[in-house]
């Protein structure tokens, strides 16, 4: 083989694939050219695919090939012809690679890429398309997997992967085309406690090695035992101390400062994927603190940083305590008066959690007008009853017109309509948060507030209902729930609705 001008040769080496595998091979170079030399016997009657993928380099610039090339030969009198083509849809699409099994000689339920090789490969170029030639007639099962060893198995939590539907080739219907990935790393680890540290004698701060369900965590989930007298110490309250949702703070019954605790953590309690406590990392020791609870809560988060902060009329503001507030006097916390004439303004108040609140209007706030939260610190007491005595929070917000803003109104038509998501994303402005909607019976769906900018659109059937588009998992196999791009980008203008976008899966 001959390449165009002189290549990096250990990248070039590691980026060639054989399909079948043909495991003792040497490589000889001369300037630009190299020859490939099998030392083992070649099947008999099979095709060859030799794939040189793209983390080719060239020497000068470090520049990688555009596309990967395949060469075929067959040790029998013919060549098989058939192809499978599509894409990877993903950030950095290239150099992902496409594993391919043949089924027919094997159960479908065994195979797992993490131990098996694939009989065919290849990988994607800088667009994220692929081209899987000279393939045997058969049915075949696809991985998309961001293969970080080069290894050609899957490395679970470490390679993205992703999967699609099985697919069949015959004599007379030899390629299939249009297969589509998305890739994501799978977490295929339980949940364990990492940490177990008293912050006084009535705290206790609780750290996950990941994201947690806060739908599974209740006061009644954990369990604290005093390893001298075997006692119960009692969890009062609880709530999440970060965003991350891997960090939780417990108020306890009294601890003591000469004692040591254990810490047992019930395996109802799950992280994010569904996975239940590691059983080998599901209790913690720790030493109690003796020291007394006397810090007063302060704000751990709010929603309104300063006078910058915009809000929509209709928006609610969340306030996130650094302890568990009693709920007494909850209504004297919060005030708010529009500045223009220090009128008051009604709220409705929620408690999120026994440390975070709702705030919002009981009428909407009043367009381009500016308003004053004030947290009233007299009337804020911890469990304890510390407070801060004679102090007041003021911050400045101003309400958002709406008619700053354009918007998006469509059709879907392709997946079932009770479970079709679209998702939409600017990618002018890459920290704007995506926006989800569920479709209506009839396939409508409708997005508003959308700063300017262009925008795609992206459909995934939501089969599962959690509201996010996955992958799917190799092993136990579990097909990528289905998704489709829009065509075109969609241009967003202030005070300029796009409507009648007909957005159909291809």
């Amino acid at each position: 083989m001959e390449f165009s001008e002189y290549v990096d040769r250990r990248s070039t080496e590691e980026a060639i694939f054989i399909s079948p595998n043909i495991q003792d091979k040497e490589f000889d170079w001369s300037g630009t050219e190299v020859e490939l030399i099998f030392h083992e016997e070649l099947r008999k009657n099979t095709t060859y695919v030799i794939t040189i993928g793209t983390d080719v380099r060239d020497v000068r610039a470090s520049n990688r090939m555009a596309n990967s090339f395949s060469l075929s030969f067959a040790t029998g009198d013919k060549i098989d012809n058939g192809m499978i083509t599509g894409k990877v849809f993903d950030e950095k699409p290239d150099g992902v690679m496409i594993f391919s099994y043949r089924l027919n000689d094997i159960k479908a339920d065994t195979l797992d890429p993490k131990y098996t090789k694939p009989d065919y490969l290849t990988q994607t170029g800088k667009d994220g398309e692929f081209r899987l030639t000279n393939i045997a007639p058969g049915m075949y099962r696809l991985f998309a997997v961001r293969d970080e060893f080069r290894n050609l198995l899957y490395d679970p939590e470490t390679d993205g992967v992703g999967t699609t539907d099985d697919v069949t080739l015959t004599e007379s219907d030899s390629m299939k085309s249009g297969l589509k990935f998305i890739i994501a790393k799978e977490d295929t680890t339980a949940p364990r406690i990492t940490s177990a540290q008293p912050v006084d004698g009535s705290h206790l701060s609780v750290q996950f090695s990941e994201p947690m369900d806060t739908t599974t965590i209740r006061s009644s989930s954990f369990a604290i035992t005093d390893t001298m007298g075997r006692t119960l110490v009692n969890v009062l309250e609880l709530f999440p101390t970060n965003f991350q949702l891997t960090a939780y703070t417990l108020i306890t019954d009294r601890q003591y400062g000469d004692s040591l605790y254990l810490l047992h953590v019930q395996e109802t309690v799950k992280d994010k994927a569904g996975y239940g406590m590691s059983p080998l990392a599901q209790s913690k020791l720790f030493t109690g603190s003796g020291v007394q609870d006397t810090i007063p809560a302060s704000i751990l988060f709010l929603s309104i940083k300063d006078s910058s902060s915009k809000i929509f009329s209709d928006n609610s503001i969340m306030v996130r305590f650094s302890d568990v507030i009693r709920r007494a006097q909850a209504d004297s916390i919060f005030r708010i008066l529009r500045n223009k004439d220090s009128s008051s303004v009604p709220c409705i108040f929620t408690w999120l959690d026994p440390a975070a609140v709702s705030v919002k209007p009981t009428i909407p706030f009043a367009v381009n007008e500016t308003y004053s939260l004030s947290i009233v610190w007299n009337y804020i007491a911890d469990l304890a009853g510390n407070m801060r005595k004679d102090s007041i929070t003021t911050v400045q917000f101003s309400i958002d017109d709406p008619e700053n803003y354009g918007s998006i109104e469509g059709n879907f038509a392709g997946f079932r309509s009770e479970t079709s998501v679209i998702q939409t994303e600017n990618i002018v402005d890459k920290k704007q948060p995506q926006k989800k909607v569920k479709t209506s019976a009839a396939g409508k769906f409708s997005f508003s507030r959308l700063p300017e900018g262009r925008y795609v659109l992206k459909a995934f059937d939501d089969l599962n209902k959690n509201f996010m588009h996955d992958a799917g998992k190799p092993f136990p196999f579990l097909r990528a729930e289905q998704f489709s791009h829009y065509k075109d980008t969609i241009r967003v203008r202030p005070r300029w609705p796009v409507d009648g976008v007909i957005f159909k899966e291809k």
